[in-house]
């Protein structure tokens, strides 16, 4: 009967983990990379208006959170919170649009 010592064992299970971490790595790589094509072809598929849309949502939201810290916005905090919304709906909107147009045998908009 063999006599392990913990140095092997520990050696053991480093390359088991070092070999699943090489399996992850490439799964969660492979996931990236699908979801990165997947945004780039739904994005690509905006046109300049809605592109402002999902600038003016960034902007108000960025407002929002400076809202907390200036007396100026305070003030003007219904309006942004408007602006806000419509932007945030006309994104959605725009986005469930597409996800209707999705063709799942071409993968493709």
């Amino acid at each position: 009967m063999k006599n392990y010592s913990i140095y092997d064992k520990a050696g053991t299970y480093c390359d088991l983990a070092a070999s699943k971490l090489g399996d992850a790595q490439t799964a969660v790589r492979a996931g990236c990379d699908f979801a990165q094509s997947r945004i780039s072809s739904l994005l690509a598929n905006f046109v300049l208006s809605e592109v402002c849309v999902l600038k003016m949502m960034l902007i108000s939201f960025g407002i929002l959170i400076g809202t907390l810290f200036s007396d100026f916005f305070k003030k003007h905090r219904k309006l942004v919170v408007v602006a806000f919304l419509v932007s945030v709906a006309l994104f959605v909107y725009k986005a469930f649009q597409l996800i209707g147009d999705w063709d799942e045998v071409t993968d493709d908009f």
